[in-house]
């Protein structure tokens, strides 16, 4: 019997891009679990043609991505019996099927870690994604004394064991995946990287990310961190 792989995708107004990646996850043998994060009736069409290969959580306020994770980490907690795989994956056509296959086969052949997807983000990328990772990238180097070269990725892949906690995690927006991290790192859980593929649509335009107030909130939550590691 093969390992079960649950495909964790949290999405915010999305487009006809996240059923693409719903059809492709359906096809490669993942179970899917959405969280509509507060999206509203004008995308109801679109969650419910996921539903056809997804399990969705749905709530009617837009609460950010990191309460969005937290749901679905916490309904795998009390839902999902046994040991398993899980890939968080972005709904808006930034991940391809292939590179979460091989991120995939990394994580089978190193259980004990956590997986980051990162992308090498090519001179015309957005200022707002280079800008903020290279900041992001030496904070957390300095907290920390480990050197991950995509701190923002939203591409990770786990083993359910390490899972119990995270859904406990500070922070509801993009500042909880970098809790995630840091907390990850506390854990002295190791975190490896493989390179992905860098795929931004009209540049980036599709992203919710604030880059002022996000940025501030997550250089806040690194700072903070500072002195905790040893």
């Amino acid at each position: 019997m093969s390992e079960k792989r649950i495909a964790v995708i949290p999405a915010y107004e999305p487009d006809r891009r996240m059923i693409d990646l719903v059809n492709e996850a359906a096809e490669n043998g993942f179970k899917i679990l959405i969280v509509d994060d507060g999206s509203g009736p004008d995308y109801a069409a679109l969650f419910q043609e996921a539903r056809k290969h997804a399990s969705i959580i749905s709530y009617k306020k837009n609460r950010g991505k990191g309460h969005a994770l937290k749901r679905a980490f916490s309904w795998l907690l009390e839902n999902e019996i046994g040991e398993y795989s899980i890939i968080t994956l972005d709904s808006d056509g930034q991940h391809t099927m292939k590179d979460a296959l091989r991120l995939m086969e990394k994580l089978s052949e190193h259980p004990d870690s956590m997986w980051l997807g990162s992308r090498v983000l090519p001179k015309d990328a957005p200022w707002r994604s280079r800008v903020g990772n290279d900041i992001n990238r030496f904070l957390f180097r300095t907290a920390t004394h480990k050197q991950v070269y995509d701190v923002q990725t939203g591409m990770r892949a786990f083993r359910s064991t390490i899972l119990p906690g995270m859904e406990k995690v500070a922070g509801d927006r993009y500042e909880y995946e970098m809790n995630v991290l840091l907390d990850i790192a506390r854990r002295k859980i190791p975190i490896r990287e493989i390179e992905i593929e860098t795929i931004y649509i009209d540049g980036n335009a599709s992203s919710h990310f604030r880059p002022l107030r996000d940025s501030a909130i997550i250089y806040k939550q690194i700072i903070r961190s500072f002195g905790s590691f040893k």
